[in-house]
């Protein structure tokens, strides 16, 4: 489930930010320009994704299951979407992430 989304703009180009409330992705950085998606998983690994076109992306963000659509349509696919490990997330940004996650959940259970 998609907690927050931000987008960022500047003179020349775009890109999305957003996390999840999934068992196994937190965050992804999209780069519609570039067709590439940046996912970060539970344990911080980031791996990015080439070839993810803007209706892709979008369906994956509105998906039930992102972590489901991630392994169906995209993981299922290196030939397709060829992949590489990016970087490892920090501890600390780890925890800001779940926090996140954890604070809009409860302003849902409140709502």
């Amino acid at each position: 489930m998609l907690i927050t989304k931000k987008i960022i703009e500047d003179d020349k180009d775009y890109y999305i930010e957003s996390i999840f409330d999934s068992t196994n992705i937190l965050k992804t950085t999209y780069f519609p320009s570039y067709k590439r998606l940046y996912i970060s998983f539970g344990r911080g690994q980031t791996y990015s994704y080439g070839n993810i076109n803007e209706e892709l992306y979008k369906e994956f963000e509105k998906s039930h299951s992102q972590g489901k659509f991630f392994i169906n349509e995209i993981k299922k696919n290196p030939d397709k979407f060829p992949y590489r490990k990016e970087f490892s997330l920090y501890p600390r940004e780890i925890e800001e992430i779940r926090r996140i996650i954890n604070e809009n959940k409860n302003e849902l259970d409140d709502e």
